[in-house]
């Protein structure tokens, strides 16, 4: 593993992946690639369904996204992550109905490196962090119940480390609408994170971060080149038990990340991943094509039967109509009486 420049800027990868000591199948998958633009595009996938169905489904996640976000390369790296987590989907979906395979899915998240600029893609509860000097300065939030009690205050973080409600996704690759019944909008980090020299990025599914709080996941790679941090990271979720599949990808800003420093006191920079609404998602890039793209969603879901949505058009254009005939009729009147009493 050699170090390569991104529009000048230095980084390596490693990434790796182990079945666990529980489940007899991996349904992790992950991808790694250089872009035509020297962007380094980095993808970590939790799969779910059993019976094969989360391999196929992480496996189709990840070669769509790198299919999307090497088309056009010219294209902001927001709107290719975000129409590249749409697109793999409904491929999910395609897959899933043609498979027979009810319950198909996958998380997802997903890192464009562009020099010192990170954007950053997330569906589920697989997470990205970046550390510096072995301190976090950021992580992604997780699409989970447990993140949504705890940011409604309703519980602690102690009690959210063993919630039994802590594995439930409030959405999904392969899944038509979210929990709260909108149809499926990913998230996108507006603004890209600022990367320097000796910073140290880490993806992971949770069968890494369900077993190591997140100030041990920066102690333990501080300072190694990211082969052997992905490594021992593997190593000490296996130690702790090892229940889940476990996949770390590891980017260095350097050949290696910066040393743990226990005295540097890192600033949490001002980033906004998790949006409110599906407004917010494609106004922060002002973007007419992802706007287009949410509108097409919100007309027709996925799953919605077009029977229905084409039975509902035609009440409102009725309607409509009977509203203009309606106002037509009453300035008729109008004039009439106007004209009579003149």
């Amino acid at each position: 593993m050699s170090v390569r420049q991104s529009n000048g800027f230095p980084l390596s990868v490693s990434i790796q992946t182990d079945v666990g000591k529980v489940r007899s199948n991996n349904e992790d998958s992950h991808g790694d690639s250089w872009l035509n633009d020297d962007a380094l595009l980095v993808i970590v996938a939790d799969g779910m369904g059993g019976h094969e169905a989360g391999e196929v489904a992480s496996g189709l996640a990840v070669r769509v996204l790198k299919d999307v976000l090497g088309r056009d390369v010219s294209i902001d790296p927001r709107e290719r992550l975000y129409n590249g987590l749409l697109e793999a989907n409904q491929a999910i979906i395609d897959e899933g109905r043609a498979a027979g395979s009810q319950g198909m899915g996958t998380t997802a998240i997903v890192g464009v490196f562009s020099g010192p600029q990170l954007f950053v893609g997330l569906i589920g509860d697989s997470r990205l962090y970046h550390f510096r000097q072995g301190q976090m300065l950021w992580r992604t939030l997780d699409h989970t119940r447990v993140q949504m009690l705890l940011e409604q205050g309703e519980i602690s973080e102690e009690e959210a480390r063993n919630h039994p409600e802590s594995g439930m996704l409030t959405r999904a690759l392969g899944h038509a609408r979210m929990a709260d019944g909108r149809p499926l909008v990913p998230d996108v980090l507006a603004e890209p994170l600022v990367l320097e020299p000796d910073d140290l990025l880490v993806l992971s599914t949770d069968g890494l971060h369900d077993l190591l709080e997140d100030w041990e996941i920066g102690q333990i790679a501080a300072g190694l080149a990211p082969e052997e941090a992905a490594a021992k990271l593997v190593a000490e979720a296996l130690e702790r038990g090892g229940h889940d599949n476990i996949t770390v990808a590891v980017v260095a800003c350097g050949d290696t990340s910066g040393p743990y420093d226990s005295n540097f006191e890192p600033i949490v920079p001002d980033v906004d991943l998790q949006e409110a609404d599906v407004e917010e998602t494609y106004d922060a890039f002002a973007s007419e094509e992802i706007a287009a793209v949410v509108q097409e969603f919100q007309a027709e879901p996925v799953n919605a039967p077009k029977s229905g949505g084409m039975m509902l058009g035609v009440v409102a254009v009725v309607m409509f109509v009977a509203v203009l005939l309606g106002l037509a009729a009453i300035a008729g009147l109008i004039i009439l009486y106007i004209w009579m009493m003149g």
